[in-house]
C-alpha cells in the first residue's frame, strides 16, 4: 500500500487588516441602518440596502479595494456579562 503524503503548507501573504474606523462609524451612526447591509471604507459609508452583492460590486466600481461589507443588526445584542 502506497504511503499518503500530504501537500505542502505554505503561509500566507495576506497583511493585517485595521478596521478600527469601520468599527468605530459602526458604533456611532449603526443604528441609522438597522436591518440593512453597509459598505464601508474608513470611516466613509459607500452603499447601504439589502442585497450585499450589489452594494459591494458598487464599491469595486468606486475604486475600493477592500471594503468592509456587514449587516447591522435589527435589534442590539442583548447584554449576557455579569451575574444572573
Amino acid at each position: 500500500m502506497p504511503e499518503k503524503t500530504l501537500p505542502e503548507v505554505r503561509r500566507a501573504r495576506l497583511r493585517p487588516v485595521d478596521r478600527t474606523s469601520e468599527l468605530a462609524w459602526i458604533a456611532e451612526h449603526g443604528s441609522e441602518y438597522r436591518g440593512e447591509w453597509v459598505v464601508l471604507d474608513g470611516k466613509r459609508l459607500i452603499a447601504h440596502g439589502s442585497d450585499p452583492q450589489s452594494l459591494f460590486k458598487q464599491a469595486r466600481f468606486q475604486g475600493v479595494e477592500g471594503p468592509l461589507v456587514t449587516r447591522i443588526d435589527e435589534e442590539p445584542a442583548a447584554f449576557t456579562g455579569g451575574w444572573l
